[in-house]
């Protein structure tokens, strides 16, 4: 999806069977992002704060926090490439007796490098959304193991 700005955004949503509460905590806690999302997570849970996430060799993302409004909104920045970086926010609204989670990633930039980012990063997404989901409507998910990359 094109923006204003003549950068790529990425958006998903999604329903989960699951207090906004309880989906927030699974998005801002150590422990929680280690079981879906990520091998190692860091997050200083303030604007300004430092945020890192990692998969496996060569596979990682930092950046900062950028807003943080409990149990409602998230967002977050990743270095992705140069000249900036790319925007992740999470909004999460009650619906029903769970929670419609609203993902946008914004700055994704123009050319053949960002055209992979953007590909890896939208099917990245699908999968970690759907992990996200099985982990709150289940307790179970696979583990945030080393991402294989393709040769």
């Amino acid at each position: 999806m094109e923006n204003n700005f003549g950068h790529r955004s990425i958006e998903k949503e999604l329903f989960i069977n699951a207090t906004p509460e309880r989906v927030f905590q699974a998005l801002t806690e150590k422990a929680e992002l280690e079981r879906w999302f990520a091998q190692t997570a860091e997050l200083d849970l303030r604007p300004g704060g430092a945020i890192s996430f990692y998969w496996g060799p060569g596979v990682f993302e930092s950046g900062q926090m950028v807003a943080l409004a409990p149990p409602h909104r998230l967002s977050y920045t990743w270095e992705a490439m140069e000249p900036s970086p790319v925007t992740i926010t999470f909004q999460l609204n009650a619906e029903n007796d769970g929670t419609r989670l609203r993902l946008v990633q914004t700055g994704i930039g123009e050319g053949k490098d960002w055209d992979h980012y953007y590909h890896l990063r939208n099917n990245g997404w699908n999968v970690h959304l759907t992990h996200l989901t099985t982990w709150l409507e289940t307790g179970i998910c696979p583990s945030p193991g080393p991402i294989k990359r393709p040769s």
